[in-house]
C-alpha cells in the first residue's frame, strides 16, 4: 500500500513541474507578445513623423507641423500659403503674396537679416537654393535648432514636388489632391498633342539681350514638343549666353519668344537697338509672320506656382498656327 502512495505522491509532483513549466511558458509567451506590441507602436508613433528631401538632397524630419515659419522668396511664400501654412515673416521684395505684404520683414531676398530672422523665433526656414547670402545661412540656422528646407524649381514637375512636400508638412494632403494633382491632369490634356517645332528664347534687359534655356519658359515650350535652338545649335557661349545673329539667321526659327526683366520698355529698347534695328532682322519668318512673342511676368518670368495651368494655355493659344 505504501508502495502505491510513493508512485502516486511521485506522480503527482510530476504533473505540478509539468504544469508549472508550461505556465512559464505561457507567460513567457505572453511577455513576446507584449514586446511585439511594444514594438509596433513605436513603429507607429514613428509613422507620425513628416519626411521629406529638399532640392539640395537632405533629408529633413519633422516630428510636427512647424509652428512659425519664415520664407525667404516671395514664391515660396505664395506656395507655402496654397498648402494651408502660415508665415511669421518673409523677406523684402517688389513682388509678394498679399497675405505677407504686413508681415516683418526680415531682408532682402539677396541680402538676409539674420538677426531679423532669429528675432522672430522661427522653428521653420526656406530658403532659395542658390543665391549665396542665404545658404550661407544654413550652418547658423540649425545651430539653433531651426529646420531649413533649400527649395527651387524650374519646371512644373519639380514647382509639384515642392508644393507635395509643403503640403505634408503642413498636414495637408488633401490639398495635393485637390490642387496639384488638378492641376497636372489639365496640363496633360493642353499638351497630349506634341508639335514639332524650334525656337528661340530671347532674355532682354535695360542693358542686355542673351540667349535662354533651362528655366520655367523654355520647359513650357518644350511641353509641346518645342525644340529650342540654343541648345541643339550652340548658337550662344555657355557662359555669357550671347548668341550668333548670323547662326540665328541660317536657322531661322519658327517662334522667337522674349523675356523681358525689370522694365519692360526699357528691355524693349534694348532689344530694337541690339537687334531689331539689324535690317536682317525683318526677314526672319517668325518676324514676318507674327510669331514673335513678348511673354509675360506673372506666367513665364516670376515662378507661376497655381497659375501654371494658365501659362500652359496661353503658350497653346499661339502654338495654334502649327497645328
Amino acid at each position: 500500500m505504501k508502495k502505491i502512495l510513493v508512485v502516486l505522491m511521485l506522480f503527482v509532483m510530476i504533473i505540478s513541474v509539468g504544469c508549472a513549466k508550461e505556465a512559464v511558458l505561457k507567460q513567457e509567451d505572453v511577455s513576446d507578445i507584449k514586446n511585439d506590441v511594444v514594438v509596433e507602436s513605436k513603429v507607429a508613433e514613428k509613422s507620425n513623423e513628416i519626411h521629406v528631401t529638399d532640392v539640395s538632397g537632405r533629408e529633413i524630419t519633422l516630428s510636427k507641423k512647424p509652428e512659425k515659419v519664415i520664407s525667404l522668396y516671395g514664391s515660396f511664400a505664395d506656395l507655402w500659403y496654397e498648402a494651408g501654412g502660415d508665415l511669421v515673416g518673409i523677406c523684402d521684395s517688389r513682388i509678394l503674396p498679399e497675405k505677407a505684404a504686413d508681415l516683418p520683414k526680415v531682408g532682402k531676398m539677396s541680402t538676409p537679416n539674420i538677426e531679423a530672422i532669429l528675432a522672430l523665433e522661427p522653428d521653420f526656414v526656406i530658403i532659395r537654393d542658390g543665391y549665396v547670402k542665404q545658404e550661407e545661412l544654413v550652418p547658423l540656422l540649425t545651430e539653433n535648432n531651426i529646420i531649413v528646407y533649400l527649395a527651387d524649381y524650374n519646371s512644373f514637375n519639380e514647382m509639384l514636388k515642392v508644393y507635395k512636400d509643403f503640403c505634408l508638412i503642413n498636414g495637408n494632403e488633401d490639398l495635393y489632391q485637390e490642387k496639384g494633382i488638378s492641376m497636372e491632369n489639365k496640363i496633360n490634356e493642353i499638351i497630349k498633342e506634341k508639335l514639332e517645332f524650334n525656337y528661340l528664347l530671347l532674355f532682354a534687359t535695360s542693358k542686355s539681350v542673351s540667349a535662354k534655356d533651362g528655366n520655367i519658359a523654355s520647359d513650357i515650350i518644350n511641353g509641346f514638343g518645342g525644340e529650342n535652338i540654343t541648345t541643339k545649335y550652340q548658337i550662344a557661349d555657355e557662359e555669357s549666353k550671347q548668341f550668333s545673329f548670323e547662326k540665328i539667321l541660317e536657322i531661322d526659327p519658327k517662334f522667337i519668344f522674349v523675356q523681358t526683366m525689370g522694365s519692360v520698355e526699357k528691355a524693349k529698347e534694348r532689344l530694337e537697338k541690339d537687334i531689331i534695328s539689324n535690317p536682317a532682322w525683318s526677314s526672319l519668318s517668325a518676324v514676318k509672320e507674327g510669331r514673335f512673342i513678348y511673354l509675360p511676368k506673372d506666367l513665364f518670368l516670376y515662378k507661376p506656382n497655381m497659375k501654371f495651368v494658365e501659362a500652359y494655355e496661353y503658350m497653346s493659344e499661339f502654338l495654334e498656327v502649327i497645328k
